[in-house]
């Protein structure tokens, strides 16, 4: 998939029953397997949302991510292994992003 830019974006709010949850968000150099590679690395993890947004022609795409707290430090290390990966940002759900 290379054009997702109608997936609605992740909510930041998302927990699940009492466990919190973080949300990471993901600047990668799309080649067009970047979403691929992603779920790849994280599919032994419990992912509760996942949006992917990539420019028409290629380029940056945005990966949001939605794990329990518990995940985020091991999903955190294998996204910063990931050849593709330019940024990795990662902060509790349902708090306001600082940009």
């Amino acid at each position: 998939m290379t054009r997702s830019d109608v997936l609605p974006a992740v909510d930041d709010a998302v927990r699940t029953g009492d466990t919190a949850c973080h949300a990471l968000t993901v600047t990668v150099r799309d080649g067009g397997h970047a979403l691929n590679r992603i779920s790849a690395l994280l599919n032994n993890l419990s992912v509760r949302a996942l949006s992917f947004r990539a420019a028409e022609g290629g380029g940056l795409a945005v990966c949001e991510i939605v794990v329990p707290a518990a995940d985020s430090p091991r999903a955190q290390a294998k996204l910063r292994r990931c050849v593709e990966v330019v940024e990795l940002s990662a902060h509790p759900a349902g708090e306001p992003r600082v940009i």
